[in-house]
């Protein structure tokens, strides 16, 4: 044994150092424990006056579709399914504010609304059956950033085994604590004020020149009050029940998204249990793929350099040795990574068999003689247009 040693460490040191990278590379290994069950979202620990309740518009999160398909093919990325998600998760978020009981109406609207006190935007980094990651915006109507932070999380295999709850609850409950912290942090003051402007924003989007002037942009884009109208200002009681048909047409958008989430679950649900497995062994085959890559790279590299300076018969062989393993390495890297295109094509595969599940829907506006026609997002432009117009023809006001 000492001879053994004794020899190897007469190797030349550049030849000991690779020796010693990939044994520790190779040996250590990383456990994560993923629990199956998600920590409930808080609640708030005082009772919220009901003219304090901030209601809240989600937009669906972007997609985050690259524009490179082979960047798509790269990220294995299925365009109609990712496109769908984002709808998906936003009225997940939604249900998941909704039960905490923190907020007053929470909505997925199409595009950004002004009838909302809080506006939530995103967009997704990365999903499959084992992680989801995204980034989220929270921006109020006075155009303050609430926060801007990016979420993941990792679905424990007993998640798909008996589902008693989303395999990424937890990442939504986490998105809903921190809203109610950074809500918890400001005064009656601050929220009477976002709401405030919240109804003027709304008012100056229904008819710009009759509230022109009530409410002033800072340089970084912030609003404040320079005056408000007077109680019984007649046009601002029209607004207000204006005001009430978006809430009418946006919760039919909602249940729009409502139908959307409920008739994707399944498979969606299936989807991802299938790929769970799929995208572990993808990404475990992708690391070990470029661990031996560059392994066998750091051998030969070590053993020509080891030849060049030994002048003697072990360094010759351990250098001869080392080139011949860093071979053998690469070519061992190249096999997995055959692998792992075997398991990304997989993943591709069961992607588009959900992205055919997937179908528009029209919306369907019924006791209503306007039609709308075209995406949610179409149709919203569209009907806040009516509204103007609505405005216009009861007030006179252009």
């Amino acid at each position: 044994m000492d001879t053994v040693m004794t020899k190897f460490l007469k190797l030349p040191r550049m030849v000991i150092a690779i020796v010693f990278v990939l044994a520790t590379s190779s040996a250590c290994t990383t456990t994560q424990v993923v629990s199956s069950n998600s920590t409930p979202a808080k609640q708030s620990s005082t009772l919220i006056p009901l003219d304090e309740l901030l209601d809240i518009g989600i937009e669906p999160l972007e997609p985050g579709i690259p524009d490179d398909p082979d960047a798509i093919d790269k990220a294995l990325i299925v365009p109609d399914v990712r496109r769908a998600e984002s709808s998906y998760i936003a009225y997940h978020l939604k249900d998941t504010l909704e039960l905490t009981g923190n907020w007053g109406a929470v909505r997925v609207t199409p595009e950004p609304s002004n009838a909302v006190d809080l506006h939530i935007s995103g967009r997704i980094v990365q999903s499959d059956g084992e992680l989801i990651k995204v980034s989220i915006s929270a921006h109020d109507a006075t155009g303050k950033l609430w926060y801007r932070r990016t979420y993941d999380d990792l679905a424990s295999k007993f998640s798909y085994q008996k589902p008693v709850e989303d395999p990424f609850q937890d990442l939504y409950n986490k998105i809903a604590d921190d809203l109610l912290e950074a809500r918890e942090l400001m005064s009656r003051g601050q929220i009477v004020n976002i709401k405030t402007i919240a109804n003027l924003k709304f008012a100056n989007d229904l008819a710009p020149d009759a509230f022109d002037g009530y409410l002033e942009a800072s340089k970084r884009g912030q609003l404040s009050i320079t005056q408000l109208p007077a109680v019984n200002d007649t046009m601002l009681k029209r607004v207000d029940r204006i005001k009430e048909q978006e809430y009418l047409f946006v919760d039919t958008l909602d249940d729009y998204y409502s139908r959307f989430h409920r008739e994707m679950k399944p498979s969606y649900d299936e989807w991802r249990q299938a790929t769970y497995e799929e995208a572990i062994r993808l990404r475990e085959m992708q690391r070990q793929s470029r661990n031996r890559l560059l392994g066998g790279a750091l051998l030969i590299a070590g053993g020509l350099a080891a030849g060049s300076e030994s002048d003697t018969w072990a360094g010759d062989a351990a250098a001869a040795g080392a080139v011949v393993g860093g071979i053998g390495s690469i070519k061992s890297g190249l096999d997995r990574r055959k692998e792992a295109e075997i398991h990304a094509e997989s993943l591709r595969e069961l992607s588009q068999s959900l992205g055919t599940e997937i179908t528009p829907y029209v919306l369907d506006i019924e006791g209503r003689t306007i039609e709308l026609v075209g995406t949610a997002e179409e149709q919203y432009t569209q009907w806040r247009q009516i509204l103007r117009d609505i405005y216009a023809e009861e007030t006179g006001v252009e």
